[in-house]
């Protein structure tokens, strides 16, 4: 049975590129604050964060709809500044994934990858069609 992916795969395939190069989850952590340092917290799952703030960000949508119907635009707009706060998590959560892509790929010259050849298709094995 395979198992079903979720947001964790971004921190394993980040650990294991690491690992590539002589770095440990420790030693990623510990390279935060310096010029080239990782944008993800190995601590703690990515999925589980994520879900964490999806969950809060529709509960307070939810409560938001809610206090409009029963006329209390206090209560929806409170329930609104703190959906804002949950989408804005959830955009740094995103960009800080895109930050760690750019670390790997561009930034930090520790990472060597293959020049793509032009007119380039992932093998048929791979089962990716239009990508």
């Amino acid at each position: 049975m395979k198992k079903e992916e979720n947001l964790d795969v971004v921190q394993e395939l980040f650990t294991s590129l690491a690992k590539d190069i002589g770095l440990s989850k420790e030693e990623m952590m510990a390279e935060s604050g310096k010029q080239s340092s990782w944008a993800l917290d190995y601590g703690i799952s990515l999925d589980q964060q994520f879900g964490k703030y999806l969950d809060r960000l529709i509960f307070l949508f939810s409560l938001s709809k809610r206090a409009k119907i029963e006329k209390d635009d206090l209560a929806a707009f409170a329930a609104l500044l703190g959906a804002r706060l949950y989408a804005h998590k959830l955009m740094n959560l995103f960009e800080n994934i895109e930050d760690e892509i750019d670390k790997v790929l561009f930034r930090d010259a520790r990472f060597i990858w293959p020049e793509i050849p032009e007119n380039y298709d992932f093998p048929d094995h791979y089962g990716v069609t239009g990508f």
